[in-house]
């Protein structure tokens, strides 16, 4: 699969199987990460741990029930909903709190994780709902246990794993976003 279709056939994934991902595949994520453009220093965090990841997941659940955002909120009451839908690995992008460009650095390697992964046949999805459980009152604790550094504060993470049939918190087809204007 060529850089193009990887991101044209790239979908936000929202339940996954019980399988777990092999290391050689979580290695080449890691390595499309660390290959992305950025403007300074961040951190990957892998988390393959069930009993962790279901902490996280647990966490960030609260914090979404309890965050005042309507749309979160709504998220959280569905159903069996599960903010980490149920994937094998959980990658946890951070950078130094005081650095004006962190948000962009890990951004800009979760995309090359998604791609890469989309090009070994599995499926992610971009999660920023895990921050209001790292980054809230009161998760010191999970910040250590999650090996971010001092000083440094999540800012996104990306679930990867093999897709199950049934996508039910799926949000809908992918619609293209943004708009363009050619300046003369």
């Amino acid at each position: 699969m060529n850089v193009s279709e990887a991101i044209l056939s790239r979908k936000s994934i929202r339940a996954y199987l019980d399988a777990p991902v092999p290391v050689d595949f979580v290695e080449k994520i890691i390595e499309a990460a660390r290959c992305a453009p950025n403007a300074g220093p961040f951190q990957i965090s892998v988390v393959r741990n069930a009993g962790l990841r279901q902490k996280i997941n647990d966490h960030t659940l609260d914090a979404m029930v309890h965050s005042g955002n309507e749309f979160l909120q709504q998220r959280a009451a569905l159903p069996g909903y599960q903010p980490l839908y149920g994937a094998p690995v959980l990658f946890l992008l951070s950078g130094p709190a005081d650095a004006p460009y962190s948000a962009v650095n890990t951004a800009l390697a979760a995309e090359n994780m998604l791609l890469e992964a989309t090009s070994l046949g599995l499926g992610s999805c971009y999660l920023v709902s895990p921050t209001l459980a790292f980054n809230g009152p009161n998760s010191l604790d999970l910040v250590q246990e999650a090996g971010i550094p001092d000083g440094y504060k999540l800012q996104c993470a990306a679930v990867v794993g093999y897709a199950a049939d049934e996508n039910k918190f799926a949000l809908g087809e992918r619609k293209r976003k943004g708009s363009v204007h050619y300046a003369g």
